[in-house]
């Protein structure tokens, strides 16, 4: 499997996760235990990442330019999380 797919796959899960099962019973419509739980699940998705990956030297592709590990995690991570967290802020009514 390739490496961008694993990280990617990784990504998938604890969003989905996070999204439809803890989130829900755990932060409710709370800004601030949102902003906490999406910090430590981000830490989560890095820590899993870097167990694989830190040390490898090996570059992960973002379209346009190729980046390590931490950067790819970071970026794909943020930019599928945010469909995700616009809807549960909205379903919420966190975003008034």
């Amino acid at each position: 499997m390739p490496a961008e797919l694993t990280i990617l796959l990784l990504n998938t899960v604890l969003i989905v996760v996070c999204y439809q099962l803890l989130y829900p019973r755990h932060v409710g419509n709370s800004r601030v235990r949102l902003i906490i739980n999406d910090a430590i699940a981000t830490v989560v998705a890095l820590m899993v990442a870097g167990s694989v990956y830190a040390g490898s030297g090996q570059l992960f592709s973002l379209l346009v330019v190729d980046v390590s590990w931490f950067w790819f995690t970071l970026v794909s991570y943020s930019l599928m999380e945010l469909p995700f967290a616009m809807r549960y802020m909205r379903r919420h009514n966190m975003l008034e």
